[in-house]
């Protein structure tokens, strides 16, 4: 065999070799394309399916909150946030609650603006949510398409929704005593006052469409202006004639807030209940707000307070705020009334949902 020859045939050897290695080289970088298509369609489907549960659970969880709302049932509640969980498809299925997914209870108040879930306290003003697709579930897990081929047959995810209900009964608990006459600013105290009341009402008009308003007064002693009412034009109105004499009983005032929320006809079990006392002075008739306030702790009525000029006890009014679980604003100036109303309004209307 002459040179040549022995080389081509050497040669052809090694190239067939090549060949067999590209060919595993090929095969082996066409299953890691497989198995990394395989995931990335399994894992996109385990984030839409999420996505899925996220939004069924969150419509649960409001549909459950409006109709603990206009209701007050805690059984239409749970079957409106069952029946409208029903309507979202999760996976390609309708999602199935059971009542025992369901909680109520009431979103406390933690801090000025964060709450927090307490279940199966009453009156109950929140819906709490579970939306699962487990094994324990109606529906069982979310299949995976080519989880089998890795021992991963399915997944199991589980989302919480907590919505409160949108009803508010709010009590305006205002100072009409003598100092209002005095003058700040353009006008006096009570006409500065009752701007940013007007603010308040439009505030809580626009942000808290099922609220109620009632209207007490107080110089030497309180006055039910209005009582709980959706018609806020009304509260408007009564709030532009009121006309300012006499001493400072903050204690009635406050008193008779509370009992609005509890006894006037329109007043209603489940909604959430705020009481804002606003004052320029210093508590000098009656019983003190430090013993009433005590009553709408009972009665768990939220208490917000505001005070008007240097001459307002702030001292006193904070430790109002603080008992009732709600915020003390202080305002030197119009200005500063106006912002502490929208303040307040704005924390009474918020709505939470984690």
């Amino acid at each position: 065999m002459n040179y040549s020859k022995w080389l081509s045939q050497k040669s052809g050897k090694q190239g067939m070799r090549r060949r067999g290695a590209m060919l595993i080289l090929v095969l082996l970088c066409l299953l890691i394309v497989f198995v990394g298509a395989a995931l990335s369609i399994d894992v996109a489907h385990m984030h839409v399916a999420r996505a899925e549960l996220r939004t069924a659970t969150d419509a649960a969880a409001r549909a459950g909150a409006a109709a603990l709302g206009r209701g007050e049932s805690i059984q239409n509640a749970t079957r409106a946030a069952i029946d409208v969980a029903s309507q979202n498809k999760v996976a390609g299925q309708p999602l199935v609650l059971k009542a025992s997914d369901i909680d109520w209870g009431q979103n406390q108040r933690k801090g000025v603006r964060r709450f927090r879930f307490k279940a199966n306290v009453f009156p109950p003003n929140t819906i709490r949510v579970r939306g699962h697709r487990t094994q324990n579930s109606p529906d069982g897990p979310v299949p995976l398409f080519f989880g089998p081929l890795f021992d991963v047959s399915s997944f199991q995810p589980v989302m919480k929704s907590t919505a409160s209900s949108t009803s508010r009964d709010i009590a305006l608990v205002l100072d009409v005593s003598g100092s209002m006459n005095w003058y700040s600013g353009r006008g006096t105290r009570l006409k500065a006052m009752i701007r940013a009341v007007n603010i308040f009402i439009d505030e809580i008009e626009e942000h808290s469409p099922n609220a109620q308003i009632s209207l007490t007064t107080y110089a030497y002693q309180a006055k039910k202006v209005i009582r709980l009412t959706d018609d806020l034009n009304a509260v408007r109105r009564a709030v532009r004639r009121l006309r300012a004499f006499g001493a400072t009983a903050i204690g009635e005032g406050l008193l008779m807030g509370s009992n609005s929320l509890k006894f006037d006809p329109a007043a209603r079990t489940f909604a959430s209940k705020s009481i804002v006392v606003m004052t320029d002075g210093h508590h000098n008739w009656g019983v003190s707000p430090e013993q009433t306030v005590e009553t709408a702790v009972r009665r768990n009525h939220t208490v917000h307070t505001i005070t008007f000029s240097s001459a307002a006890n702030k001292k006193l009014m904070k430790k109002i705020a603080r008992r009732g679980g709600g915020i003390h604003v202080h305002a030197d100036n119009n200005q500063q009334l106006e912002e502490g109303f929208r303040e307040i309004s704005g924390t009474i209307a918020v709505k939470l949902i984690q």
